[in-house]
């Protein structure tokens, strides 16, 4: 059991219950016998972590300095702001869920993600510093792998793979690299400047994926989602810009502000009759050409 995982154990359990004593929270870690193996958590140590979890995302714990001494999250605020801090507590906080549920492994089904953790150190930590890196990357269209170096300027994961945007140091352009693709990340000694008007958040604010393409225009795009669809619309949105500005029994409209490139149509594809393009025409058009010749393949 990770330290970070004990940290989110703690997060929840103190948030979930808003106000606690030492001696109860001690008492839920004894009862989770995965997490705690039995043991006590001491006073010592819970200080300690309370200084980690302060250092890592942000997080107040304070306690009631009257009473039966209650701990609380005195900034509860954080707990829902910034991307990254709320994917990490989600992410750990379901990864502490499963692992302490090793009893049903065989009834907890996952999908597979490509590995890419030793090369996602590597290049967060030439990021932090602006270090240079020597990397060698086999492209599903390359007969051999290449090595070459890259700037990182930021990593986006996306449809279960990890990306790093870099620049080609001897093409001098930016590309996409999928780290299931890497075969090899080297750190340099050369640094390189991260240029000050670059956002990561809005290069990527334009597009759904990772397919990036410029000559698309930039679109305003409503769709329409059936009656039983429309929930899953609402809950898990297909672009940050989506907005609802319609719905009623047996259907809800969303617009959307993006470039539709390749990566956007499989994705409308995807949902078969249960989406519906309405605005643009040239999208309807694009979607039903698409539709086309997947039905004349088939056939």
């Amino acid at each position: 059991m990770s330290l970070i995982q004990k940290y989110i154990w703690v997060i929840k359990t103190i948030h979930r219950a808003g106000r606690i004593t030492l001696k109860d929270l001690n008492e839920k870690w004894r009862e989770n016998i995965d997490l705690s193996r039995g043991e006590n958590l001491p006073r010592q140590t819970f200080d300690r972590w309370k200084g980690g979890i302060l250092d890592m995302f942000g997080i107040v714990i304070d306690c009631e300095q009257h009473g039966r001494y209650h701990y609380y999250i005195a900034n509860p605020e954080v707990l829902s702001e910034g991307e990254l801090r709320t994917w990490l507590l989600d992410t750990y906080g379901t990864a502490e869920t499963l692992s302490s549920s090793i009893s049903i492994h065989d009834r907890i089904l996952t999908e597979d993600i490509p590995s890419s953790q030793d090369f996602l150190a590597t290049i967060l930590e030439a990021m932090k510093s602006n270090i240079v890196l020597q990397i060698t990357f086999h492209s599903f269209t390359m007969k051999e792998a290449k090595t070459f170096l890259v700037e990182p300027y930021c990593v986006k994961m996306s449809a279960q793979r990890w990306y790093m945007l870099a620049r080609n140091v001897d093409y001098n352009y930016l590309r996409l690299y999928s780290l299931d693709r890497i075969e090899g990340v080297n750190l340099t000694d050369a640094h390189f400047v991260l240029p000050k008007d670059f956002c990561a958040k809005e290069y990527f604010a334009e597009y759904f994926g990772i397919v990036l393409d410029e000559s698309v225009p930039l679109q305003r795009i409503v769709l329409r989602a059936d009656k039983y669809h429309q929930h899953y619309m609402r809950t898990l949105p297909l672009h940050h810009s989506q907005k609802e500005i319609y719905a009623c029994d047996d259907y809800a409209d969303f617009e959307l502000a993006l470039r539709p490139t390749y990566d956007f149509y499989m994705k409308l594809m995807s949902f078969g009759n249960m989406i519906k393009v309405l605005e643009p025409e040239s999208l309807q058009e694009k979607i039903y050409k698409w539709l086309e010749k997947t039905i004349e393949v088939y056939k």
